[in-house]
């Protein structure tokens, strides 16, 4: 009976375990997520331009299959009606080759979302055969000015792993501004922290 209550409690501490969401620093900026697959940890240099600042976290298996997390920083208030990024994002990926199959509202970090689909227009050796990208703002507040919200920061998530591991990445993704309390630490499910590029 001892011996059954020990396995017993050793499968729930190790699933306890793999439960554990991996925690990067992204700039100034704690972002915690559970990708449930092997991926190495890339994070960029902050891009500076004059009226925003640019933040970009990578998470690879290879060059067809990774996801990034891109932040991005107004100097000042910027139109953040989630309509008009809904129009404007699916014709941005049909500008890179992409064509849009879906966009579909969601919740990703406790905020108003949406998710677009797509494939690319001409199939390619090694590409990926499915894109998916996501966008929210985390400070986005309705304006008095007149039908419109505004906000300073905003997060784009582009992935081209399976619907299941993205949805993953997206239902369990959490941006906050300070301190990860264990940024330096590999991740939980096979991350590596790699030089920034």
């Amino acid at each position: 009976m001892k011996l059954l209550l020990a396995a017993t409690m050793m499968l729930m501490l190790s699933a306890v375990a793999m439960a554990v969401p991996d925690v990067q620093q992204v700039g100034p900026y704690a972002v915690s997520f559970d990708l449930n697959t092997n991926y190495q940890v890339q994070i960029a240099q902050p891009v500076e331009m004059g009226t925003a600042k640019a933040y970009q976290m990578g998470l690879f298996v290879d060059n067809s299959t990774y996801a990034s997390v891109g932040i991005t920083e107004y100097a000042d208030l910027t139109d953040s009606t989630l309509m008009v990024f809904k129009s404007m994002l699916p014709m941005s990926m049909m500008l890179q080759g992409l064509n849009v199959t879906n966009v579909e509202d969601m919740t990703v970090d406790g905020k108003e979302s949406f998710l677009v689909t797509s494939e690319p227009m001409e199939a390619v050796a090694g590409a990926p055969s499915t894109v998916y990208r996501a966008m929210y703002w985390l400070d986005s507040q309705a304006c008095e000015c007149g039908p419109v919200s505004v906000g300073k920061t905003s997060v784009v998530v582009t992935s081209t792993y399976p619907l299941d591991v993205t949805q993953g990445l997206l239902s369990s993704l959490k941006v906050v501004q300070g301190q990860a309390a264990t940024a330096a630490a590999p991740a939980a499910q096979g991350g590596q922290i790699l030089p920034p590029a």
